[in-house]
């Protein structure tokens, strides 16, 4: 493979590789309970995304008053399930 070919095939994997990894660190953003970084899928977009993404940081800090460092992951995921369904969301996972 000639040199450029090889160069330009280097960097839009090296793109993909950021990009990718710019993602993937979004999701960890103020989540108070980030074992597993568990966070159920919604269909939603615009500022309706930005309302759940902060109601998801409330009922996990509720949780962590609820239970403090005693927690168990599968408890703080139904929990969360269940913050997330009585403020009126409808989860797709």
């Amino acid at each position: 493979m000639p040199f450029m070919q090889t160069f330009k095939c280097h960097l839009v994997c090296a793109s993909v590789l950021l990009t990718l990894s710019a993602c993937a660190t979004n999701w960890s953003f103020d989540l108070p309970i980030s074992n597993g970084d568990y966070v159920p899928d919604v269909n939603l977009k615009g500022d309706a995304r930005r309302q759940y993404d902060q109601d998801v940081v409330i009922c996990q800090k509720q949780i962590m008053q609820q239970y403090g460092d005693k927690y168990v992951t599968n408890n703080a995921i139904i929990d969360l399930r269940r913050c997330l369904i009585d403020k009126g969301y409808v989860l797709l996972s």
